[in-house]
């Protein structure tokens, strides 16, 4: 008698089950699937997320110009869907997938938006200067906030000359980066582009750069030799932040300030020259520079932080305009130095 209850209590338990499984695929059988190739989630570090499913737009495969990924594997290269972008006001647009990078369509360009996967083929890589659908060609204008963040195994990277910005973090943490080539049509760099970037060792950015942002080589340990902007004004906090083996830096005459931590455990810098016209240098700028043995101030210079000079263990002179002195000079007596007067 209790065998029998037990079988029919799991008969109930299984017609409830179909009817719910029922409900529920009826309850889907609406959507709009635009690719039945689509990847299983997106990247961690995605700024915008992904939605293979269009609800009111369905967005159709170019057969002439796009080849869906083979099923079974991570390769989605000519994958088309759409992506919600709140800076269009969570309108969906576009996105395609080439060689790794996802690609956003807005009305008249494409922009890097994030990585979609990297192997071991990606070592030497071109990011593509256009993009092609649904007949049109869309220049790629911008690198994205943390588009590439992560792409593990890129040893080198070029930047189309197309491209005019690269935003927050757009190549943070591509750990085994050497070299980057940043073409003349970029006006701006967005903080922390390139931080750790531990295998950074050399970069020079275009005078067509205007502005580049705070930690831009922020842990870059094996930078060397930086080029900087002929018409760059500031050196912002943390821009070079634990760049150990920097030895040198040409500052671009136009420098007005240097900020917080700019120079933070630059324990290699030996020299660095300040340009006439340089007026603030604020807290712990050059702490740690420890192979740091002299420095000259410029007539400039209007406001210089107590902690600026913190932890410069081996600087010896310090070059002061006599008109600087007694404003500054409370600030050297704290520091076992010899001012010299010129």
């Amino acid at each position: 008698m209790k065998s029998t209850k037990m079988r029919i209590f799991f008969k109930i338990i299984l017609i409830c089950a179909v009817i719910c499984s029922s409900i529920y695929l009826s309850a889907c059988s609406g959507k709009k699937v635009t690719d039945d190739k689509k990847p299983s989630e997106a990247p961690a570090a995605a700024t915008a997320t992904p939605t293979p499913e269009a609800d009111d737009t369905e967005i159709e495969d170019d057969d002439e110009d796009l080849e869906g990924g083979e099923e079974g594997t991570d390769n989605f290269d000519g994958y088309v869907g759409t992506v919600e972008i709140e800076e269009a006001g969570g309108a969906e647009l576009p996105l395609l997938v080439y060689d790794g990078l996802s690609y956003c369509l807005y009305d008249d360009h494409a922009e890097v938006i994030f990585t979609w996967f990297s192997d071991d083929s990606y070592e030497d890589y071109v990011i593509r200067s256009s993009v092609e659908y649904e007949g049109k060609t869309y220049p790629v204008t911008a690198i994205g906030s943390d588009a590439l963040n992560s792409f593990a195994f890129a040893v080198s990277i070029t930047i189309p000359d197309t491209v005019t910005s690269i935003g927050n973090s757009a190549f943070e943490f591509c750990e085994a980066l050497e070299t980057v080539t940043i073409p003349s049509s970029v006006t701006e760099i967005g903080n922390y582009a390139f931080s750790e970037c531990s295998a950074l060792k050399e970069i020079v950015l275009p005078d067509s750069v205007t502005k580049i942002g705070s930690g831009i080589f922020y842990n870059c340990s094996a930078l060397a030799s930086v080029t900087l902007p002929s018409g760059l004004t500031e050196i912002p906090e943390e821009a070079f932040s634990g760049c150990e083996l920097l030895t040198a830096v040409e500052l671009p005459a136009g420098i007005v300030s240097i900020g917080r931590e700019a120079f933070w455990y630059c324990e290699a810098l030996e020299s660095i020259e300040l340009p006439e016209g340089l007026t603030v240098i604020e807290e712990s700028a050059f702490y740690d520079c420890i192979a740091l043995k002299e420095i000259r101030i410029p007539k400039s210079l209007v406001g210089l932080s107590d902690t600026a000079l913190d932890a410069c263990d081996s600087l010896e002179k310090i070059y002061c305009p006599a008109s600087l002195i007694s404003k500054f000079g409370e600030i050297f007596d704290g520091y076992d130095v010899e001012v010299v007067e010129y």
